[in-house]
């Protein structure tokens, strides 16, 4: 079990702890991005990560993570209450227990699709009509394309980590964000659980 004798301790373990799975995102995603491509266990990854960060966040990495992931997008990743869902509900719980997204899901009245491209900001988390969008598959109906660039979703989530306010920043300076992270670690490491 993990037991840090002080804060310095503590934020050091979480640094190098962090920067492993942040390191370790960012190359396999770059290596899911080349032919052959496999975007789906990119996105899995990122998903899984985000699960990570938001367990760490939360204080709680044991059973259902999904509310903690969406505090910490919303919090730290600084998504929107709409790009939360659509990430979640579309891309997320699908791939996680289907192996691909679903579908289509019905949100604000609206059907939405999905879209995934390796690389490309200017689509990133945007609703898309279906008008404005080739690439939407003829077989579905929908209203709206909910696109992702995989690429942009690792980058976001180095970011929410790395960055001057990110994160590790953050669980430098804030005593509450310290005591979840070793909760979270504590509950990571026990062999019981």
């Amino acid at each position: 079990m993990c037991k840090f004798t002080d804060k310095r301790e503590l934020i050091r373990f979480a640094n190098v702890f962090i920067k492993e799975r942040v390191d370790s995102l960012d190359k396999d995603v770059r290596h899911c991005l080349q032919k052959p491509f496999a975007p789906f266990p990119a996105l899995l990854y990122c998903f899984s990560t985000i699960d990570l960060l938001g367990a760490l966040y939360g204080g709680n990495a044991t059973g259902n993570t999904v509310s903690q992931s969406k505090l910490y997008m919303k919090d730290v990743m600084h998504y929107c209450d709409d790009q939360i869902y659509l990430l979640q509900n579309q891309f997320r719980h699908k791939i996680v227990h289907l192996v691909q997204p679903k579908p289509m899901v019905q949100y604000k009245n609206q059907l939405i699709c999905w879209l995934y491209d390796h690389n490309n900001q200017d689509i990133h988390l945007k609703l898309i009509p279906v008008k404005q969008s080739s690439n939407v598959q003829d077989t579905y109906s929908c209203d709206f394309v909910f696109a992702v660039s995989i690429f942009h979703l690792m980058k976001d989530i180095k970011d929410s980590v790395e960055s001057s306010n990110g994160y590790l920043a953050r669980l430098l300076k804030e005593q509450d964000l310290q005591k979840n992270f070793e909760k979270a670690i504590k509950q990571i490491n026990d062999p019981k659980k």
